[in-house]
């Protein structure tokens, strides 16, 4: 009877073991451009995931604050709309030494382009680098200037996102004195949704339901973006999984 219930309490155990959960997925945290996040790791998360064999912490703000977050510990994989070489240059020009890249990788994973948005009561369909310039910088004031409605011109934009740095430096401008700042992407649509003398930007990578509600204007200015994860050379396997993951179903 003693090797009975030997066997029962072995066998009960056995069946307890193989009932509990197995170990938690790790959980990796994942933050930088909304471009990256709305464009590749938001529509894919789930198939990423499964890949990866982790759980995501997904938290779109911007690709200098993305890097930022990796640097200082705050995130294992950065979001970047432009290589890390670049983005990790003008990051040091604020702070030097804030970024070594010596102790950083980053790959390409996607593409995007920059789109020049409009609210859709504005009657202009195409701009000119030279008109961009002057509605971007403030010296065009009213769309009436341009053949428009007499509309005050409302520049907005996310001044550490990878689109606005680069329209600046593509027009050799300085934004205009009074522009609207916001935190994100999802931010700059809707305002531009609701406004009618609004101008801002947004990429083909933001797949947005509001998108049905703003206007792209056909312009000469014509920028890609690069998307970009970056993870620290000694990360663990988990987060290289994700970063393999992620190249994966980008270049789908």
């Amino acid at each position: 009877m003693t090797g009975i219930r030997r066997f029962v309490s072995a066998a009960a155990l056995a069946t307890l073991i193989l009932s509990l959960p197995g170990p938690a997925a790790a959980d990796v945290k994942v933050h930088g451009a909304t471009t990256v996040t709305f464009g590749l790791m938001r529509p894919h998360q789930a198939e990423i995931e499964k890949l990866a064999g982790v759980q995501l912490s997904i938290l779109p703000s911007s690709t200098s604050h993305g890097l930022r977050d990796l640097v200082e510990a705050r995130a294992d994989i950065a979001m970047l709309a432009e290589p890390l070489e670049d983005i990790a240059e003008v990051l040091n020009k604020k702070q030097p030494g804030l970024v070594n890249l010596q102790d950083f990788v980053g790959t390409h994973v996607a593409n995007a382009y920059v789109q020049i948005i409009v609210h859709p009561s504005n009657p202009l369909k195409s701009l000119s680098n030279d008109q961009l310039a002057g509605l971007f910088s403030g010296r065009i004031k009213n769309w009436s200037e341009l053949g428009g409605a007499n509309q005050s011109v409302l520049v907005v934009g996310e001044p550490t996102s990878s689109p606005h740095r680069m329209i600046q430096e593509a027009l050799e401008i300085s934004y205009a004195p009074d522009l609207r700042t916001v935190q994100n992407a999802n931010q700059t649509a809707i305002i531009v949704a609701q406004a009618p003398g609004a101008i801002s930007y947004i990429s083909t990578a933001h797949d947005l339901p509001i998108r049905s509600k703003l206007s792209v204007v056909a312009c000469e200015l014509k920028l890609a973006l690069q998307l970009h994860l970056a993870f620290r050379k000694d990360a663990p396997d988990e987060v290289r999984r994700v970063i393999d993951a992620a190249r994966l179903v980008g270049a789908k």
